[in-house]
Protein backbone atom coordinates (compact mmCIF):
# COMPACT_ATOMS: atom_id res chain seq x y z
CA UNK A 1 0.00 0.00 0.00
CA UNK A 2 1.35 3.43 -0.92
CA UNK A 3 2.27 5.97 1.75
CA UNK A 4 -0.13 8.56 0.30
CA UNK A 5 -3.09 6.20 0.73
CA UNK A 6 -2.32 5.66 4.40
CA UNK A 7 -2.03 9.35 5.13
CA UNK A 8 -5.26 10.08 3.30
CA UNK A 9 -7.11 7.34 5.21
CA UNK A 10 -6.33 9.09 8.47
CA UNK A 11 -8.34 12.20 7.63
CA UNK A 12 -11.79 12.80 6.24
CA UNK A 13 -11.54 11.34 2.74
CA UNK A 14 -14.31 8.94 1.74
CA UNK A 15 -12.61 5.82 0.45
CA UNK A 16 -12.96 2.11 1.10
CA UNK A 17 -9.52 1.15 2.30
CA UNK A 18 -9.35 -1.95 4.45
CA UNK A 19 -6.43 -3.82 5.92
CA UNK A 20 -6.61 -7.06 7.80
CA UNK A 21 -4.40 -9.48 9.68
CA UNK A 22 -5.41 -13.07 10.40
CA UNK A 23 -3.37 -15.53 12.42
CA UNK A 24 -4.04 -18.68 14.47
CA UNK A 25 -4.61 -18.07 18.14
CA UNK A 26 -2.04 -19.09 20.71
CA UNK A 27 -2.04 -22.84 21.17
CA UNK A 28 -3.23 -23.50 17.64
CA UNK A 29 -1.20 -25.25 14.98
CA UNK A 30 1.70 -23.27 13.56
CA UNK A 31 0.78 -21.51 10.32
CA UNK A 32 2.54 -18.68 8.54
CA UNK A 33 -0.31 -17.82 6.19
CA UNK A 34 1.68 -18.76 3.08
CA UNK A 35 2.15 -22.51 3.25
CA UNK A 36 -1.24 -23.47 1.85
CA UNK A 37 -1.78 -23.63 -1.91
CA UNK A 38 -3.78 -20.76 -3.38
CA UNK A 39 -3.75 -18.85 -0.13
CA UNK A 40 -3.11 -15.17 0.40
CA UNK A 41 -0.54 -14.06 2.98
CA UNK A 42 -1.81 -13.63 6.53
CA UNK A 43 -1.29 -9.86 6.26
CA UNK A 44 -3.59 -8.78 3.46
CA UNK A 45 -4.99 -5.59 1.96
CA UNK A 46 -8.58 -5.42 0.68
CA UNK A 47 -10.36 -2.46 -0.94
CA UNK A 48 -13.92 -2.13 -2.18
CA UNK A 49 -13.19 -0.02 -5.24
CA UNK A 50 -12.38 -2.66 -7.85
CA UNK A 51 -15.45 -4.88 -7.41
CA UNK A 52 -19.00 -4.28 -6.31
CA UNK A 53 -18.47 -5.71 -2.83
CA UNK A 54 -17.46 -4.03 0.37
CA UNK A 55 -14.04 -4.92 1.72
CA UNK A 56 -15.50 -6.65 4.78
CA UNK A 57 -17.49 -9.03 2.58
CA UNK A 58 -14.42 -9.67 0.43
CA UNK A 59 -12.51 -10.69 3.54
CA UNK A 60 -15.29 -13.03 4.74
CA UNK A 61 -15.42 -14.70 1.34
CA UNK A 62 -11.64 -15.08 1.19
CA UNK A 63 -11.40 -16.34 4.77
CA UNK A 64 -14.24 -18.83 4.32
CA UNK A 65 -12.92 -20.31 1.07
CA UNK A 66 -9.16 -20.02 1.48
CA UNK A 67 -8.74 -20.58 5.23
CA UNK A 68 -11.74 -22.38 6.73
CA UNK A 69 -12.07 -24.48 3.60
CA UNK A 70 -8.49 -25.74 3.90
CA UNK A 71 -7.48 -25.90 7.56
CA UNK A 72 -9.11 -28.09 10.26
CA UNK A 73 -12.55 -26.75 11.28
CA UNK A 74 -11.63 -26.68 14.99
CA UNK A 75 -8.64 -24.37 14.43
CA UNK A 76 -8.90 -21.15 16.42
CA UNK A 77 -8.07 -17.77 14.88
CA UNK A 78 -7.38 -14.30 16.15
CA UNK A 79 -8.15 -11.71 13.46
CA UNK A 80 -7.21 -8.03 13.52
CA UNK A 81 -8.70 -5.49 11.15
CA UNK A 82 -7.55 -1.93 10.49
CA UNK A 83 -10.37 -0.14 8.67
CA UNK A 84 -10.57 3.36 7.26
CA UNK A 85 -14.31 3.41 7.98
CA UNK A 86 -16.26 1.36 10.50
CA UNK A 87 -18.49 -1.23 8.77
CA UNK A 88 -21.79 -0.10 7.26
CA UNK A 89 -24.96 -1.52 8.78
CA UNK A 90 -25.28 -4.32 6.20
CA UNK A 91 -21.64 -5.39 6.51
CA UNK A 92 -21.82 -5.23 10.30
CA UNK A 93 -24.78 -7.62 10.26
CA UNK A 94 -22.99 -10.00 7.88
CA UNK A 95 -19.83 -9.99 9.99
CA UNK A 96 -21.88 -10.52 13.16
CA UNK A 97 -23.71 -13.48 11.60
CA UNK A 98 -20.36 -14.89 10.47
CA UNK A 99 -19.05 -14.69 14.04
CA UNK A 100 -22.25 -16.26 15.37
CA UNK A 101 -21.69 -19.32 13.21
CA UNK A 102 -17.88 -19.49 13.64
CA UNK A 103 -17.21 -19.53 17.35
CA UNK A 104 -13.55 -20.37 16.77
CA UNK A 105 -12.86 -16.80 15.58
CA UNK A 106 -12.01 -13.72 17.62
CA UNK A 107 -12.11 -10.40 15.79
CA UNK A 108 -10.63 -7.04 16.77
CA UNK A 109 -11.59 -4.05 14.62
CA UNK A 110 -9.60 -0.81 14.77
CA UNK A 111 -11.39 1.97 12.91
CA UNK A 112 -9.93 5.27 11.73
CA UNK A 113 -13.38 6.84 11.40
CA UNK A 114 -16.97 5.99 12.29
CA UNK A 115 -19.34 5.63 9.36
CA UNK A 116 -22.69 7.46 9.83
CA UNK A 117 -22.22 7.34 13.60
CA UNK A 118 -25.27 9.60 14.13
CA UNK A 119 -27.65 7.17 12.40
CA UNK A 120 -29.54 4.91 14.89
CA UNK A 121 -29.51 1.96 12.45
CA UNK A 122 -25.72 2.12 12.10
CA UNK A 123 -25.36 2.45 15.87
CA UNK A 124 -27.56 -0.61 16.41
CA UNK A 125 -25.48 -2.68 14.00
CA UNK A 126 -22.23 -1.69 15.72
CA UNK A 127 -23.74 -2.86 18.99
CA UNK A 128 -24.93 -6.04 17.26
CA UNK A 129 -21.38 -6.61 16.02
CA UNK A 130 -20.02 -6.02 19.51
CA UNK A 131 -22.59 -8.42 20.98
CA UNK A 132 -21.43 -11.10 18.53
CA UNK A 133 -17.99 -10.92 20.13
CA UNK A 134 -16.11 -8.41 17.98
CA UNK A 135 -13.88 -5.95 19.83
CA UNK A 136 -14.29 -2.49 18.28
CA UNK A 137 -12.00 0.45 19.02
CA UNK A 138 -10.88 3.72 17.46
CA UNK A 139 -7.40 3.84 15.97
CA UNK A 140 -4.86 5.76 18.06
CA UNK A 141 -1.19 6.41 17.32
CA UNK A 142 -0.06 2.82 18.17
CA UNK A 143 -2.62 1.31 15.75
CA UNK A 144 -1.74 3.73 12.94
CA UNK A 145 1.92 2.91 13.50
CA UNK A 146 1.30 -0.84 13.41
CA UNK A 147 -0.76 -0.46 10.25
CA UNK A 148 2.02 1.64 8.70
CA UNK A 149 4.72 -0.89 9.56
CA UNK A 150 2.77 -3.98 8.50
CA UNK A 151 0.99 -2.84 5.35
CA UNK A 152 2.65 0.26 3.89
CA UNK A 153 5.50 0.31 1.39
CA UNK A 154 7.26 2.89 3.55
CA UNK A 155 10.89 2.56 2.33
CA UNK A 156 11.99 2.05 5.91
CA UNK A 157 10.59 5.40 7.05
CA UNK A 158 8.97 5.77 10.45
CA UNK A 159 5.34 6.72 10.77
CA UNK A 160 4.81 10.45 11.20
CA UNK A 161 1.41 11.40 12.60
CA UNK A 162 -0.60 14.09 10.86
CA UNK A 163 -1.98 17.12 12.63
CA UNK A 164 -4.89 16.65 15.03
CA UNK A 165 -4.49 12.86 15.06
CA UNK A 166 -4.86 12.73 18.85
CA UNK A 167 -7.80 15.17 18.85
CA UNK A 168 -9.58 13.22 16.13
CA UNK A 169 -8.94 9.98 17.99
CA UNK A 170 -10.51 11.32 21.19
CA UNK A 171 -13.59 12.41 19.26
CA UNK A 172 -13.97 9.02 17.54
CA UNK A 173 -13.21 7.14 20.75
CA UNK A 174 -15.80 9.06 22.79
CA UNK A 175 -18.46 8.58 20.12
CA UNK A 176 -17.76 4.87 19.88
CA UNK A 177 -17.83 4.43 23.65
CA UNK A 178 -21.18 6.22 23.82
CA UNK A 179 -22.60 3.95 21.12
CA UNK A 180 -21.35 0.71 22.68
CA UNK A 181 -22.29 1.82 26.19
CA UNK A 182 -25.97 1.97 25.25
CA UNK A 183 -27.93 -1.27 25.61
CA UNK A 184 -28.02 -3.50 22.55
CA UNK A 185 -31.18 -2.63 20.66
CA UNK A 186 -32.28 -4.75 17.73
CA UNK A 187 -35.50 -2.81 17.28
CA UNK A 188 -36.19 0.90 17.67
CA UNK A 189 -38.82 1.95 20.20
CA UNK A 190 -40.96 3.79 17.66
CA UNK A 191 -40.94 0.80 15.28
CA UNK A 192 -41.91 -1.57 18.10
CA UNK A 193 -44.77 0.67 19.25
CA UNK A 194 -46.19 0.94 15.73
CA UNK A 195 -45.47 -2.50 14.30
CA UNK A 196 -46.23 -4.67 17.34
CA UNK A 197 -49.26 -2.63 18.38
CA UNK A 198 -52.24 -4.99 18.59
CA UNK A 199 -54.91 -2.40 17.88
CA UNK A 200 -57.12 -3.00 14.87
CA UNK A 201 -55.78 0.23 13.37
CA UNK A 202 -52.95 2.54 14.36
CA UNK A 203 -53.04 6.30 14.19
CA UNK A 204 -51.59 7.82 11.01
CA UNK A 205 -47.99 9.04 11.23
CA UNK A 206 -47.70 12.65 10.03
CA UNK A 207 -51.17 12.31 8.48
CA UNK A 208 -50.04 9.35 6.39
CA UNK A 209 -51.24 5.77 6.47
CA UNK A 210 -48.68 3.62 8.24
CA UNK A 211 -48.22 0.16 6.76
CA UNK A 212 -47.76 -2.50 9.39
CA UNK A 213 -45.17 -4.97 8.19
CA UNK A 214 -44.02 -8.37 9.37
CA UNK A 215 -41.28 -8.29 11.98
CA UNK A 216 -39.91 -11.43 13.61
CA UNK A 217 -37.82 -11.27 16.79
CA UNK A 218 -36.29 -14.55 17.92
CA UNK A 219 -34.53 -15.64 21.10
CA UNK A 220 -32.55 -18.90 20.93
CA UNK A 221 -31.73 -20.37 24.34
CA UNK A 222 -29.29 -23.25 24.70
CA UNK A 223 -29.05 -25.72 27.57
CA UNK A 224 -25.25 -25.50 27.81
CA UNK A 225 -25.26 -22.13 29.54
CA UNK A 226 -24.15 -20.08 26.54
CA UNK A 227 -25.47 -16.59 25.95
CA UNK A 228 -28.85 -16.57 24.16
CA UNK A 229 -28.74 -15.74 20.46
CA UNK A 230 -31.05 -12.90 19.43
CA UNK A 231 -32.14 -11.57 16.07
CA UNK A 232 -34.72 -9.32 14.46
CA UNK A 233 -35.88 -9.88 10.88
CA UNK A 234 -38.39 -8.39 8.48
CA UNK A 235 -39.57 -9.18 4.97
CA UNK A 236 -36.75 -8.56 2.49
CA UNK A 237 -36.19 -9.08 -1.24
CA UNK A 238 -39.22 -11.27 -1.82
CA UNK A 239 -38.61 -13.43 1.26
CA UNK A 240 -40.88 -13.35 4.27
CA UNK A 241 -39.31 -12.88 7.69
CA UNK A 242 -40.19 -16.47 8.62
CA UNK A 243 -38.20 -17.82 5.67
CA UNK A 244 -35.23 -15.62 6.57
CA UNK A 245 -35.50 -16.99 10.12
CA UNK A 246 -35.47 -20.59 8.85
CA UNK A 247 -32.45 -19.83 6.66
CA UNK A 248 -30.57 -18.44 9.66
CA UNK A 249 -31.49 -21.40 11.87
CA UNK A 250 -30.45 -23.95 9.24
CA UNK A 251 -27.01 -22.30 9.11
CA UNK A 252 -26.53 -23.16 12.81
CA UNK A 253 -25.85 -26.48 14.48
CA UNK A 254 -29.08 -26.89 16.42
CA UNK A 255 -29.48 -29.49 19.11
CA UNK A 256 -31.74 -29.33 22.14
CA UNK A 257 -32.53 -25.64 22.02
CA UNK A 258 -35.58 -23.55 22.79
CA UNK A 259 -36.56 -20.78 20.38
CA UNK A 260 -39.13 -18.12 21.10
CA UNK A 261 -40.40 -16.02 18.20
CA UNK A 262 -42.38 -12.80 18.50
CA UNK A 263 -44.25 -11.87 15.31
CA UNK A 264 -46.23 -8.79 14.34
CA UNK A 265 -48.44 -10.96 12.07
CA UNK A 266 -49.17 -14.67 12.24
CA UNK A 267 -47.52 -16.67 9.42
CA UNK A 268 -49.08 -16.99 5.97
CA UNK A 269 -49.92 -20.53 4.76
CA UNK A 270 -46.65 -20.99 2.83
CA UNK A 271 -44.52 -19.83 5.76
CA UNK A 272 -46.53 -22.03 8.13
CA UNK A 273 -45.74 -25.09 5.99
CA UNK A 274 -42.04 -24.17 5.86
CA UNK A 275 -41.94 -23.72 9.65
CA UNK A 276 -43.66 -27.07 10.13
CA UNK A 277 -41.10 -28.75 7.83
CA UNK A 278 -38.27 -27.08 9.75
CA UNK A 279 -39.68 -28.39 13.04
CA UNK A 280 -40.00 -31.88 11.53
CA UNK A 281 -36.30 -31.79 10.60
CA UNK A 282 -35.39 -30.81 14.20
CA UNK A 283 -37.57 -32.94 16.50
CA UNK A 284 -35.54 -32.04 19.63
CA UNK A 285 -36.10 -28.34 19.09
CA UNK A 286 -38.75 -26.47 21.11
CA UNK A 287 -40.31 -23.67 19.06
CA UNK A 288 -42.83 -21.22 20.46
CA UNK A 289 -44.48 -18.53 18.35
CA UNK A 290 -46.27 -15.55 19.84
CA UNK A 291 -48.06 -13.23 17.44
CA UNK A 292 -49.37 -9.74 18.04
CA UNK A 293 -52.10 -10.00 15.40
CA UNK A 294 -53.71 -12.70 13.22
CA UNK A 295 -53.16 -12.39 9.48
CA UNK A 296 -56.32 -12.96 7.39
CA UNK A 297 -57.68 -15.13 10.20
CA UNK A 298 -61.14 -15.35 8.54
CA UNK A 299 -59.77 -17.11 5.46
CA UNK A 300 -59.85 -20.90 5.46
CA UNK A 301 -56.38 -21.27 3.91
CA UNK A 302 -54.78 -19.15 6.63
CA UNK A 303 -56.62 -21.08 9.33
CA UNK A 304 -55.25 -24.30 7.85
CA UNK A 305 -51.75 -22.82 8.02
CA UNK A 306 -52.14 -22.25 11.77
CA UNK A 307 -53.44 -25.81 12.17
CA UNK A 308 -50.38 -27.07 10.28
CA UNK A 309 -48.17 -25.36 12.88
CA UNK A 310 -50.02 -26.92 15.81
CA UNK A 311 -49.95 -30.40 14.29
CA UNK A 312 -46.17 -30.14 13.79
CA UNK A 313 -45.63 -29.51 17.50
CA UNK A 314 -45.07 -25.76 17.27
CA UNK A 315 -46.82 -23.84 20.02
CA UNK A 316 -48.68 -20.81 18.65
CA UNK A 317 -50.34 -18.23 20.86
CA UNK A 318 -51.23 -14.54 21.02
CA UNK A 319 -48.94 -12.01 22.66
CA UNK A 320 -50.26 -10.65 25.94
CA UNK A 321 -48.70 -8.19 28.38
CA UNK A 322 -45.95 -10.60 29.62
CA UNK A 323 -44.86 -11.39 26.04
CA UNK A 324 -44.89 -7.74 24.97
CA UNK A 325 -42.80 -6.87 28.03
CA UNK A 326 -40.37 -9.73 27.35
CA UNK A 327 -40.01 -8.71 23.70
CA UNK A 328 -39.39 -5.10 24.76
CA UNK A 329 -36.71 -6.11 27.27
CA UNK A 330 -34.86 -8.46 24.94
CA UNK A 331 -35.03 -6.53 21.67
CA UNK A 332 -35.86 -2.88 22.33
CA UNK A 333 -34.66 -1.47 25.65
CA UNK A 334 -33.53 -3.54 28.63
CA UNK A 335 -32.91 -0.44 30.76
CA UNK A 336 -36.43 0.99 30.88
CA UNK A 337 -39.74 -0.76 31.62
CA UNK A 338 -42.36 -1.44 28.98
CA UNK A 339 -45.34 0.89 29.17
CA UNK A 340 -48.38 -0.73 27.54
CA UNK A 341 -50.58 1.24 25.19
CA UNK A 342 -54.29 1.69 25.85
CA UNK A 343 -56.41 -1.46 25.68
CA UNK A 344 -53.43 -3.76 25.09
CA UNK A 345 -54.79 -6.58 27.25
CA UNK A 346 -58.34 -6.11 25.99
CA UNK A 347 -57.13 -6.39 22.40
CA UNK A 348 -55.07 -9.48 23.28
CA UNK A 349 -58.10 -11.22 24.79
CA UNK A 350 -60.13 -10.44 21.67
CA UNK A 351 -57.44 -11.89 19.38
CA UNK A 352 -57.05 -14.91 21.68
CA UNK A 353 -60.77 -15.64 21.34
CA UNK A 354 -60.43 -15.60 17.56
CA UNK A 355 -57.52 -18.04 17.76
CA UNK A 356 -59.48 -20.20 20.19
CA UNK A 357 -62.41 -20.43 17.74
CA UNK A 358 -60.01 -21.58 15.01
CA UNK A 359 -58.69 -24.32 17.30
CA UNK A 360 -62.15 -25.50 18.24
CA UNK A 361 -63.51 -25.39 14.71
CA UNK A 362 -60.64 -27.61 13.56
CA UNK A 363 -60.92 -30.02 16.49
CA UNK A 364 -57.41 -29.21 17.67
CA UNK A 365 -58.10 -28.08 21.22
CA UNK A 366 -57.13 -31.45 22.75
CA UNK A 367 -53.90 -31.46 20.73
CA UNK A 368 -53.04 -27.93 21.82
CA UNK A 369 -53.76 -28.78 25.45
CA UNK A 370 -51.54 -31.83 25.13
CA UNK A 371 -48.67 -29.76 23.80
CA UNK A 372 -49.04 -27.37 26.69
CA UNK A 373 -48.88 -30.26 29.19
CA UNK A 374 -45.64 -31.66 27.78
CA UNK A 375 -43.61 -29.05 29.70
CA UNK A 376 -41.15 -28.61 26.85
CA UNK A 377 -38.60 -26.38 28.57
CA UNK A 378 -39.18 -23.75 31.24
CA UNK A 379 -42.12 -21.36 30.97
CA UNK A 380 -41.40 -18.04 29.33
CA UNK A 381 -43.49 -15.83 31.54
Amino acid sequence: MAQEVTRTSGVSQSQGLYTGNAAPARGAQNWDGTSLPGMLPSQTLFTDQSINLHAEVCFLYWFHTQVLGVLPPDEKYKITWYVSWSPCNECAEKVASFLDTHRNLSLAIFSSRLYYFWDPDYQDKLRRLNQAGAQIAAMDFPEFEKCWNKFVDNDGKSFRPWKRLKINFRFQDNKLRDILRNPVSLLREDIFSLQFNNRHRVKPVQHRYYQRKTYLCYLLEQHNGQQPLKGCLQNKKGKHAEILFIDEMRSLELGQVQITCYLTWSPCPNCAQELAAFKSDHPDLVLRIYTSRLYFHWRRKYQEGLCCLWRSGIQVDVMDLPQFADCWTNFVNSQSPFWPWNNLEKNSRCIQRRLQRIKESRGLQDLVNGLGNLQLGPPLS
